[in-house]
C-alpha cells in the first residue's frame, strides 16, 4: 500500500500507546490495516494476539476485508468486531463467573420495548406514566437507562443518590421547596432502573448497554478472567475513538493495562454522537491515562479541495479552546491531494419551495453537463423530516432517489394497502382500513361513491352498507370465512390470489412495488417463524407495537442502485460524494432547536468533562463540519427566509463563520412572477387517497378550528368527510369524568341529596371500558379517576357544594352568515351578581399553559356576553388530576375584537387546500393509514 510520510509513521511505530489524529478524508482506515498487516508480516504478533475495535458491522467487514486483501497466506483467526460483539463474546465465554448465564437473549430496542410495556404496571411510575399516553417516556426512560450503563452507574448507587437527594430536599424543606418536585422525579426513575434491570434478568435477557457494563464488571469483580484477555491480545487497535463512551474507554483501559500497545484513530471535530453516549473526553483525556503516548496527525486529506478543506475549517475553528488542536497544541489544518478551484456556493432563497426546486434542478443539471452519475450526489438533511420537499422535487423532475426511510416499509403505499386487508381481516368495523381498500384501482370504486358511503354511514360499519353483489364486497366477505383460524401470511396470500392485485401490478411494469410486497411478505413469514399467534389480529398488534416504539419495518427496496442519496447528516458520517448539498442552513434547523425532555445525568454521577463553550451548539457545529467534508468537488449550501409559519428565518450561524474562509460564492435567488408561477402550476400539493368534499359547514366549533390548526387534511376527513372513527381511551376517559361530574351537579341543581356514595356510583354508571392498552392499564386508570372525583369532592363539599347557574349550557354563537357552537361545563352565579365559566380538564396544569390567550374561554366569555347576556368576570380551567384551578378574564375590547379573528379563522379553511401537516401528532393520528404524508 502506498503510504504518505504521516501515514508511514503511524504504520511504523513499535510499541506502547500511539495516539492517531486522523482528519476527514486522511485515509484511517487504510493505516489501521496497514498496521495490522505490519505487525504480523514483522513477527511482533500473531493474528490472534491481535483485537481491533470499531463501531459497525460494516467498518468491521471493511478492515477484515482490506486485511485479507494483503496476506499473501492464509492466517489464524483474526479479532477484528464491534465493541458490543466483543463484550459478548466475553460475557459468553466468562460471563457465569459473575452469575450471567451464558445462553442470555440479547434484546434489541424493540424486544426492550415490549418487555417494558408487558410489565408497565408492574413499575413505580406515576409522572412517567401519565395514564392518558402511558408509554409516552417509555423510549427516554429506555435510552436513559442506557445512558447510565454507559458511565457504569449501576441502578443500586443510582438509587441510593435519588434517595439521598430527596431527604436532602425533605430536611430542608423551605428552601428546597422548589426542588423537591425534580428530586421525587430523580426518585422515580431511579426506581424504574432497578426494576427494568431486575426485569430483564428474571427473563433472562441482556440489552445492548449491558454488554459493555458487565464486561467491565467481569474484569473488575474477576482479574484471572481480566488476566487471561491481557495475555490474548499484545496489541490493541480502536477505530473511531471519538465516538466510544465511558463505559468502552475503561474497558480498552483494562484490556490495555498489562501491554500498553494500545493504539487509537479518532478526530475530536467529527465527534457527533453524544446522544448515544459518545464522550468526547475520551480522546481530549487520551494523553492524561498514557503520558508517553506518541502522537501522529494525519493533515493530507484525499477526498475534497482546498476550498472545500478550508470553509470547513474556518467553521471547526469556531469550536475552540475546546479542540485537540489547542489543548494539544499541534496543527490540524488539512491540505488537499484534489486539485480543483471551485468555491463552496451558498444559495439564498426567499422562500423553501425555490430552495428545494433549486436543489433538484442543479442535480438534474450536474448529471446532465458534468456528466456525474446520481449516485455521486447527496442531499444532507439535518433530520429525517426535512426530506420531503426534496423528494417531491426529484419526483417531479424523475430523478432517481434513495432514502432511508425510519419507518421502512411502513412508509410505502403498496404495504399500507396490504396492511389495511390485515387490518380489516381483524376488525371489519374498521373504516379508515376498508376505506383504503376501497380505493384500490383493481376495484374500480368511484369516489362519489365513496362519499355517498360515507354519508350513510354515520357511526356505522361502511363495510356493511357495500353493495352485496359488488366485487368488493364478495372478496372480502370471503376473506372475513378463509382467514378464521388461518395465519396472516395465509390471509395476505388469499387476498392477493383472489384479487388478482400481483397480475395487476406486473401488467402496469411495477416492479419496485412488486419487490417491496415481497419483503413485506418475508417479514410476516418472520413473525409466524418467531411467534405462536400468527393471525392477522396478532400481526396487527405486532405492527402497532413497532409504530409505538418508532420502530422501522423491513427494509424498503432499492430499485436504482445509480440514485441520488438523501441523507441525515449524521447518516453521512464515513461516506463522500463527489457532490454535496447541505440544505435548510437556517437557525433552529441546522443548528436544530433545542429540544427538551431528555433526560440528562446528573454531573457529579457522569465521567464527562464539559468544554467551556456550549456544549449542544459545538455539537451542532461538529455535526456541520462532517457534512461538508464529505464533498469532493462540489458542495452547495442552500437556505430560505422562508419555511413554515410567517416569521422570517435567519440564516445559521455556521454560515457565517463558514463565510469567514473567503472561499464561499454567494448566490442570491430573487423571487419572480415566472417562477411563482411555474411552482403553482407544476408544484402540485400533496394529493390525498380521496377527491376531498369542498368546505360546505356553516356550523364550527372549537374542536373543529383546534383540528384544522393540527393538521388541514386530518380536518377534512374528521368534519368533511365524516370518516367515522372509534374514540381513543383518553377521550373515553374524559367523557366518564365528565358525565359524572354533570349528573352530580344536576341532582344537586335539582334539589336532591348527594353524598360521596352519589358521586361513586355515577362514576361506575358512566364508566366506557373501550379502547384502553390493556386491562392493568384500564384498572389503574378508572382508579386514578375515582381518586380525582374523590380529591373533587373533598375539595368542593366544604362548607358545601356550589349550585351551579348552568351545566353543559349550550349556545349558537352568530358570526357573519357561521355558527360557533359549543356546550359549556358550567356556569355558576358569584356573590357579585357576575358569573364564573368552569371548563374541566382530566389532565395535569401543565407550566406553558397560558389561560389568558386560551381561545376556547374567549369564546365560551363572547357566547356569555352576547347570547346568554351574562357578565362573566371569570374564566376558569379546572384541572382534576391535580385539583388546581386557574382563572382569568376578558375585556370587552377583547370580545368586540374576537369575531374578526373567528373570521380569520373561517376564511382559512374555507380557502384551504387541506394539505396535510405531517408533525408529531401524525403518532396518535387516526387516519394514519390513509393519509399521503405520513412518509416520515
Amino acid at each position: 500500500m502506498d503510504l504518505n510520510s504521516e501515514q508511514t509513521k503511524a504504520v511504523n511505530h513499535e510499541d506502547g500507546p500511539l495516539l492517531i489524529i486522523a482528519g476527514a478524508g486522511t485515509g484511517k482506515t487504510k493505516v489501521i490495516t496497514s498496521r495490522i498487516l505490519r505487525l504480523i508480516k514483522s513477527g511482533k504478533a500473531k493474528p490472534q494476539e491481535i483485537l481491533a475495535l470499531t463501531f459497525t458491522d460494516k467498518a468491521a467487514n471493511e478492515m477484515l476485508g482490506r486485511v485479507d486483501s494483503g496476506m499473501e497466506t492464509g492466517y489464524y483467526e483474526l479479532c477484528i468486531k464491534t465493541f458490543h460483539s466483543f463484550s459478548e463474546q466475553i460475557l459468553r465465554e466468562s460471563g457465569l463467573e459473575i452469575g450471567i448465564d451464558p445462553q442470555y437473549k440479547i434484546s434489541d430496542k424493540f424486544g426492550q420495548f415490549v418487555l417494558f410495556k408487558k410489565h408497565l404496571f408492574d413499575f413505580e411510575l406515576d409522572y412517567y406514566r401519565p395514564l392518558g399516553n402511558p408509554t409516552s417516556f417509555l423510549d427516554k426512560l429506555l435510552t436513559y437507562f442506557s445512558r447510565l450503563k454507559d458511565e457504569l452507574i449501576k441502578p443500586d448507587d443510582y438509587l441510593a443518590y435519588a434517595k439521598n437527594i430527596v431527604e436532602s430536599c425533605i430536611k430542608r424543606e423551605e428552601e428546597y421547596e422548589g426542588e423537591l418536585e425534580d428530586a421525587e422525579k430523580t426518585l422515580e426513575i431511579a426506581k424504574a432502573y432497578k426494576k427494568y434491570q431486575e426485569t430483564l434478568m428474571a427473563n433472562g435477557m441482556l440489552d445492548f448497554g449491558d454488554l459493555n457494563f458487565y464486561a467491565n464488571e467481569l474484569f473488575d469483580k474477576r482479574k484471572s478472567v481480566l488476566t487471561k484477555y491481557q495475555n490474548l491480545f499484545k496489541y490493541i487497535l480502536i477505530d473511531e475513538f471519538q465516538d466510544t463512551n465511558y463505559a468502552q474507554f475503561q474497558l480498552i483501559l483494562k484490556l490495555a493495562g498489562k501491554h500498553k500497545n494500545i493504539c487509537v484513530v479518532g478526530d475530536d471535530d467529527q465527534n457527533i454522537y453524544k446522544w448515544r453516549g459518545a464522550s468526547l473526553s475520551n480522546i481530549l483525556q487520551f494523553e492524561d491515562f498514557f503520558p508517553d503516548a506518541k502522537k501522529v496527525i494525519l493533515t493530507k486529506n484525499f477526498r475534497s479541495t482546498q476550498n472545500i478543506l478550508d470553509a470547513s475549517y474556518s467553521l471547526i475553528q469556531n469550536n475552540n479552546p475546546d479542540r485537540l488542536e489547542v489543548k494539544a497544541n499541534i496543527n490540524k489544518k488539512l491540505t488537499g491531494a484534489k486539485d480543483g478551484n471551485l468555491p463552496v456556493e451558498l444559495n439564498h432563497f426567499p422562500d423553501f419551495l425555490q430552495e428545494s426546486s433549486f436543489v433538484a434542478e442543479k442535480i438534474k443539471e450536474l448529471h446532465e453537463k458534468n456528466g456525474i452519475n446520481f449516485k455521486d450526489i447527496a442531499i444532507l438533511v439535518r433530520s429525517n423530516r426535512l426530506a420531503y420537499p426534496f423528494i417531491e422535487d426529484l419526483k417531479f423532475l424523475q430523478i432517481p432517489y434513495q432514502v432511508k426511510n425510519p419507518k421502512g416499509l411502513f412508509a410505502l403505499e403498496e404495504i399500507k394497502d396490504l396492511i389495511a386487508v390485515l387490518k380489516f381481516i381483524s376488525n371489519p368495523y374498521d373504516n379508515v382500513a376498508i376505506l383504503r381498500i376501497l380505493r384500490l384501482e383493481i376495484f374500480d370504486v368511484k369516489n362519489l361513491e365513496i362519499l355517498n358511503l360515507l354519508n350513510k354511514a354515520k357511526n356505522d360499519s361502511v363495510f356493511s352498507l357495500l353493495n352485496d353483489d359488488s366485487k368488493v364486497y364478495v372478496l372480502l366477505k370471503d376473506l372475513i370465512e378463509f382467514s378464521k383460524n388461518r395465519s396472516a401470511g395465509a390471509s395476505i396470500n388469499e387476498f392477493l390470489q383472489k384479487s388478482k392485485l400481483l397480475n395487476y401490478l406486473i401488467e402496469k411494469g411495477k416492479y419496485e412495488e412488486l419487490d417491496n410486497i415481497n419483503e413485506f411478505a418475508k417479514q410476516v413469514a418472520k413473525f409466524e417463524k418467531e411467534n405462536k399467534e400468527k393471525s392477522a389480529g396478532d400481526f396487527i398488534n405486532y405492527l402497532n407495537l413497532l409504530e409505538e416504539a418508532e420502530m422501522p419495518l423491513g427494509e424498503t427496496s432499492a430499485a436504482d442502485l445509480d440514485s441520488v442519496q438523501i441523507l441525515t447528516a449524521h447518516g453521512a458520517k464515513g461516506l463522500e460524494f463527489e457532490c454535496v448539498f447541505v440544505v435548510n442552513a437556517v437557525n433552529e434547523r441546522f443548528p436544530a432547536r433545542k429540544h427538551g425532555g431528555a433526560f440528562e445525568i446528573p454531573e457529579n454521577l457522569t465521567k464527562e468533562i464539559y468544554p467551556e463553550g456550549d456544549f449542544r451548539i459545538q455539537e451542532e457545529r461538529r455535526l456541520f463540519y462532517v457534512a461538508m467534508t464529505r464533498a469532493k468537488k462540489y458542495l452547495f449550501i442552500t437556505y430560505s427566509d422562508q419555511y413554515e409559519g410567517n416569521k422570517k428565518w435567519r440564516i445559521s450561524p455556521f454560515v457565517k463563520e463558514v463565510l469567514e474562509s473567503g472561499k464561499v460564492k454567494i448566490v442570491e435567488h430573487k423571487s419572480s412572477d415566472n417562477a411563482l408561477k411555474r411552482l403553482k402550476e407544476f408544484k402540485e400539493p400533496v394529493k390525498p387517497l380521496f377527491d376531498l368534499p369542498k368546505f360546505n359547514d356553516r356550523r364550527l366549533s372549537y374542536s373543529q378550528f383546534d383540528t384544522f390548526k393540527t393538521c388541514p387534511l386530518k380536518y377534512n376527513y374528521r368534519h368533511l368527510m365524516n370518516i367515522p372513527v372509534a374514540p381513543f381511551h383518553a377521550a373515553n376517559f374524559g367523557t366518564s369524568v365528565h358525565s359524572t361530574l354533570n349528573e352530580f351537579y344536576k341532582i344537586l341543581k335539582g334539589g336532591g341529596q348527594v353524598n360521596l356514595d352519589t358521586m361513586v356510583r355515577l362514576y361506575e354508571k358512566n364508566w366506557i371500558s373501550y379502547g384502553y392498552d390493556s386491562k392493568e392499564h384500564e384498572e389503574t386508570r378508572k382508579e386514578q379517576g375515582l381518586q380525582m372525583l374523590k380529591n373533587f369532592y373533598e375539595a368542593n363539599s366544604k362548607p358545601m357544594f356550589v349550585i351551579p347557574d348552568a351545566l353543559e349550557q349550550p349556545f349558537n354563537l352568530k358570526v357573519g352568515e357561521f355558527f360557533i357552537i359549543g356546550r359549556i361545563d358550567r356556569i355558576d352565579k358569584l356573590s357579585d351578581g357576575t358569573f364564573e365559566v368552569i371548563d374541566y380538564k382530566t389532565g395535569r396544569l401543565k407550566d406553558s399553559t397560558d389561560i389568558t390567550k386560551d381561545f376556547q374561554l374567549s369564546l365560551y366569555a363572547l357566547a356569555c356576553r352576547d347570547i346568554l347576556e351574562i357578565k362573566v368576570s371569570k374564566l376558569s380551567l379546572y384541572y382534576l388530576e391535580d385539583g388546581q384551578k386557574i382563572s382569568t378574564s376578558r375585556k370587552d375590547s377583547d370580545l368586540n375584537a374576537l369575531p374578526q379573528k373567528i373570521s380569520e379563522k373561517i376564511q382559512n379553511i374555507s380557502s384551504s387546500d387541506f394539505t396535510p401537516t405531517p408533525g408529531i401528532h401524525c403518532k396518535f393520528c387516526d387516519f394514519r393509514l390513509i393519509c399521503p404524508a405520513s412518509y416520515f
